[in-house]
């Protein structure tokens, strides 16, 4: 197995135990937009903290749809935007910066194998990660690892954004039960997974010439 899979396994094990540990702790990111004194104070934390979610443990859906909540639709899922895309360029700093360290535990012949995958198909899986948790800031920090494209990867991460963003916003301003906000999730991950195997089919029905 390519030893990058393991790199980017420990990426997700990691985020995973610093939100059990946290939990575990009762430290909690969710009052602190509850209680902004006001609104541009609670804009500016929910930008924070939805950039801050590659290396903390945020509850990034419920700050999504606590800007609903508190700015409405489109200024809500406009802040979300910003705050995700601080995030996947935190997280491809990260990767880039972890670099070296990857080097040491993988050989040449993996990285380029690892880096013509994810070439293929890296671009898509981050577009498709961005509803999901814990996969969407791993898929980041692999990224800058690998060395994928940064304007590539900002880019795929925007697609991504826009509609994950905008449904958990729309879902703050216009719901009224904690149903709506699991709906949200599943709809979210819904259009991430059939965007994924759309594109796998397609891909699989055109390949590439081998001039």
């Amino acid at each position: 197995m390519n030893r990058y899979i393991y790199i980017f396994l420990f990426i997700c094990l990691f985020t995973i135990l610093t939100f059990i540990i946290f939990e575990s702790f009762g430290i909690t990111f969710e009052s602190v937009l509850q209680n902004s004194p006001s609104k541009v104070t609670a804009g500016i934390i929910s930008v924070f903290l939805l950039g801050a979610d590659v290396v903390l443990p945020i509850p990034s859906s419920f700050v999504m749809i606590s800007n609903g909540v508190l700015f409405g639709a489109w200024m809500g899922g406009l802040l979300s935007v910003m705050g995700g895309i601080i995030s996947s360029g935190i997280g491809y700093l990260i990767g880039v910066r972890s670099k070296r360290l990857a080097a040491k535990y993988t050989s040449d012949t993996e990285e380029s194998r690892a880096k013509g995958f994810l070439e293929k198909y890296g671009y898509l899986a981050v577009i498709a990660s961005r509803p999901i948790p814990v996969l969407a800031e791993s898929i980041s920090i692999i990224s800058g690892t690998i060395g994928l494209d940064f304007k590539k990867v900002m880019l795929s991460s925007l697609v991504g954004l826009f509609p994950t963003a905008f449904i958990y916003s729309i879902t703050g301003a216009y719901s009224t039960s904690f149903d709506s906000a699991a709906w949200a999730f599943a709809l979210n991950t819904g259009m991430a997974a059939l965007l994924w195997i759309v594109t796998r089919i397609k891909t699989g029905n055109h390949p590439k010439s081998s001039n």
